[in-house]
């Protein structure tokens, strides 16, 4: 074990490396002069490099792409930033810029159907085939036709939707117009099934992401273009390029009873266009073991055996995704020396489904260099962890349940499993909140990624223009934003953090199975969702990763009753509840319990398997019992979340308390000995402490966090025990800048009472900086003794001076400052800088879903000695 950690010594020493990379859009025109001054201003917030996006820009990879283009790389090469690329002309990434609106035989084709239901016997009964809606674009792959069961045995006809198949397919054929079929109908009811390759249901503009010609134009259009004309950057400016949200993009077409929306465009759901090609039919038929066309029917409609057709297409055409977009661009990006890195849509279990979503999170990114993430529009909110929260995108609300308890641990799990990851998990953070997401809320998004092991971030955005109505906030704002001193020093504290919290191995107690071939399989409601046993497990103190079944079939070994994984290792494997898994994976499961790992079935079992299931109540007691867990945590404090790592012998543990009024105060028990340091990086707080028995005294306020490494022996001075507190009760002179110009102080007013500035009957509708001057005395004996001045609450960030010097910046409680170096006998002069937000001023309807938090110095004021 090193006596000390050396990425602690390279924060001590400023030396930490730089993880963020914010979108700087690109919008073209008359821009192009501000670009320096704007690549100076994300520099001196502390981010060392840029995801530079076109928003649109009107000439994307064209003449005037390429002089903006030129500018940025030139300064960011004297600034010493970095370069990445964001892909396409706009999100989502496929539109290749342009490329298949100029080709559109590159277009996705669709799997179509339509459907009538004959009752017989009729013997000779002829049925007309419908014809295509387009010759050119619509072609008839067969007709087939399913027995029906009686729906009314299934349930009520208002209530269930039904319209379930059973036996075997039956062929039919058309004669040889193509216009009409006979049949001599058997007896009881039958769906017939006229199944079409189309246009229809597809994007019109965008590639197709399971056919590598089309795949291979965004190459074409974007990537080489860049290459050709920035060689001799890439590798050192220019660090890769980044994809937004690629998808299949397939829509609901009909014929459908219900749509239950945007985020359900999941197979079996009917009248919903499906990606194809011959590919797909061929990949199906060779895992069925039989011809596939027979039976695509099911994969609308439910059968005895539909759950094998539907993994047999999800299989083919997720894969295809990874083989034909994702992998050549990742290989090209290796070819040439540089990376690739981005995210697809998450949100609401989309991950798992179709339409904006990719089929499957693992496959559609697991070639990329960083896992990926967002979190933007409102999809997690401080303290709504048990509530389904309004927020603007679809649908109009957000699930607690994903966003808080899987989202950010499937891209840390993905980049834990992942060698060539090395462990980073990207995030794209803050976009679409609003002008009213300010200092305080951007640091507890920070820390509620940090501690579920995400290390890389994408803040969302630096624009061109002010205002901006694209997705605020907008950093800086051309010098207008209020917020952007405590921005800035988040982003100092995000790189310090995640340089701490990255290049160890992660340490979790259990994994938990990836849900979309059970989502696949399983009848509509009949899978479990990873986070359920996500959220029984992390409220208990219980980590884990969410792994796939491709992963334990291929990259997993039971070793001394332990799952490992590239370097992981978990005491027992959670599978939650489903109708149906794949046959291979439940035989691989049964391995693994031969072996002696625990497989812990949450509250059922599916087909196949005689265990007993675990209740989700008892799932971390069961997770304990079966291996044991690396911390407890006294007392009742489900919301603070811990995160432990080890390093070079050293164990690192992240501490964050997410309750939104409950300070954590207890002991955390680990196995961890010896000396710690303890930092509070945001409060300048770093000190040397011990525990010889693996008790840790925690004391965080809400929304506050602290980083553990044990082992560490840098020359860190012990904490500073304050044991008295005075109430100072000074008169105050408050000055005020508007926005559009922050330095500009005006006299507002002076008082003993601390106010809410945007109150009534103040300054409603105010946005900018707010300044306040006031003296204390101290006494000679008092002089140059250790001394803390809390300034109580304060709206957002807070900096301080004592008799000119400065004493730091705080952006969440405690606004505690170290201030006895400074302080002198006699009269000393202070001067305490805050601002609020501005959305008092803009209003945005981004910032109508957020609380704004009162604006200055609330306090009360006390000086601890």
């Amino acid at each position: 074990m090193s006596t000390t950690d050396t990425r602690l010594s390279d924060v001590l020493a400023g030396r930490e490396d730089n993880y963020l990379l914010p979108f700087y859009w690109q919008h073209g025109g008359d821009q192009h002069k501000m670009i320096p001054e704007q690549l100076a201003r994300i520099r001196g917030s502390g981010c060392r490099a840029v995801c530079v996006e076109s928003r649109p820009h009107p000439e994307f990879v064209g003449p005037g792409w390429w002089h903006d283009m030129d500018l940025i790389l030139d300064t960011c090469k004297r600034l010493g930033m970095r370069v990445w690329i964001f892909d396409d002309k706009h999100y989502p990434t496929g539109y290749a810029s342009g490329e298949v609106e100029r080709h559109p035989e590159l277009r996705p084709w669709m799997l179509v159907e339509r459907h009538l239901d004959v009752i017989g016997p009729m013997p000779g009964a002829a049925i007309l085939v419908p014809a295509p809606i387009r010759e050119d674009e619509e072609t008839l792959l067969g007709a087939y036709a399913f027995r029906r069961r009686r729906d009314r045995d299934e349930g009520d006809f208002d209530t269930d939707l039904g319209q379930y198949l059973e036996g075997e397919p039956v062929q039919l054929v058309p004669d040889a117009a193509g216009k009409v079929l006979t049949w001599d109908i058997p007896p009881g009811c039958w769906r017939i099934f006229f199944l079409y390759q189309s246009r229809r249901g597809g994007p019109a503009t965008r590639i197709d992401v399971i056919d590598p010609r089309s795949c291979s134009a965004l190459i074409r259009a974007v990537y080489e273009p860049h290459y050709e004309r920035y060689q001799k950057y890439f590798g050192n400016v220019i660090a890769g390029f980044f994809s937004d949200e690629p998808q299949f993009g397939n829509q609901l077409i009909g014929p459908h009873r219900v749509d239950p929306g945007f985020y359900e465009r999941r197979i079996g759901q009917e009248g919903l266009a499906l990606p194809y090609n011959a590919e797909v039919l061929r990949r199906m038929s060779e895992e069925m073991g039989t011809d596939a066309a027979p039976y695509l029917g099911e994969l609308w409609y439910e059968s005895p055996h539909s759950h094998i057709t539907r993994l047999a297409y999800m299989n083919a055409v997720t894969r295809l995704y990874r083989e034909c977009l994702v992998q050549p661009i990742a290989a090209w990006c290796r070819e040439r020396g540089v990376e690739y890195i981005g995210h697809v849509i998450e949100d609401m279990n989309i991950h798992a489904r179709m339409g904006a979503g990719p089929g499957h999170f693992f496959r559609a990114l697991d070639a990329q260099d960083m896992s990926g993430i967002d979190i933007v529009l409102h999809q997690v909110m401080p303290g709504l962890a048990d509530y389904m929260t309004a927020a603007i995108c679809a649908g109009g609300g957000v699930s607690p349940d994903f966003f808080h308890y899987s989202l950010g641990k499937l891209g840390a799990s993905l980049a834990h499993i992942t060698p060539h990851m090395k462990g980073r998990a990207m995030c794209e953070v803050f976009g679409a909140f609003g002008w009213g997401e300010g200092a305080t809320f951007m640091r507890w998004l920070i820390d509620f990624l940090l501690v579920r092991g995400i290390n890389h971030f994408i803040p969302h955005a630096f624009s061109p223009d002010y205002p901006d109505p694209d997705c605020p906030p907008h950093f800086g704002a051309h010098g207008r934003d209020p917020q952007f001193d405590g921005f800035s020093a988040i982003m100092r504290y995000t790189n310090q953090a995640a340089h701490l919290l990255t290049g160890g191995r992660h340490v979790a107690s259990a994994a938990i199975l990836y849900h979309a071939e059970a989502e696949w399989m399983s009848a509509y409601g009949k899978a479990m969702l990873m986070q359920k046993p996500a959220r029984a497990l992390y409220d208990r103190h219980v980590d884990f990763d969410i792994v796939p079944a491709d992963t334990l079939l291929t990259a997993a070994r039971v070793r001394d009753g332990r799952l490992e994984i590239a370097g992981e290792s978990f005491g027992a494997l959670v599978i939650p509840a489903a109708e149906y898994l794949p046959a291979p994976l439940l035989a691989q499961l049964a391995e693994f319990q031969q072996a002696g790992l625990a497989v812990l079935f949450a509250d059922g079992v599916p087909h196949g398997v005689s265990e007993t299931p675990v209740p989700l109540a008892k799932l971390a007691d069961a997770v304990r019992a079966a291996a044991g867990t690396d911390l407890t945590v006294d007392g009742d404090y489900p919301l603070l979340r811990v995160f432990h790592l080890v390093r070079d012998g050293h164990d690192i543990f992240m501490l964050f308390n997410e309750s939104p009024d409950k300070p954590a105060r207890t002991t955390l028990r680990t196995s961890a000995r010896g000396t710690f340091a303890r930092l509070r990086l945001l409060e300048d707080f770093a000190v040397r402490d011990t525990s010889p028995d693996g008790a840790v005294a925690i004391d965080l306020l809400p929304g506050q966090s602290e980083i553990l490494i044990f082992g560490d022996t840098a020359a860190l001075p012990a904490a500073t025990t304050y044991t008295h507190a005075g109430t100072l009760h000074p008169t105050y002179a408050v000055e005020i800048a508007e926005s559009d110009d922050l330095t500009a102080f005006q006299p507002y007013t002076t008082t003993e009472k601390l106010f809410n500035l945007n109150a009534p009957g103040h300054l409603p509708d105010f946005s900018g900086k707010i300044r306040y001057r006031f003296s204390i005395e101290v006494a000679a004996a008092d002089a140059g003794k250790p001394a803390a001045l809390d300034l109580g609450a304060v709206g957002e960030w807070a900096r301080l001076w004592v008799n000119g010097a400065d004493a730091g910046i705080r952006v969440s409680a405690p606004y505690r400052f170290e201030v006895g170096r400074h302080l002198r006998a006699g009269r000393n002069d202070l001067l305490v800088e805050t601002g609020n937000t501005l959305a008092q001023k803009i209003r945005d309807r981004f910032s109508h879903y957020l609380q704004l938090r009162p604006a200055g110095l609330l306090g009360p004021v006390t000086l601890w000695r």
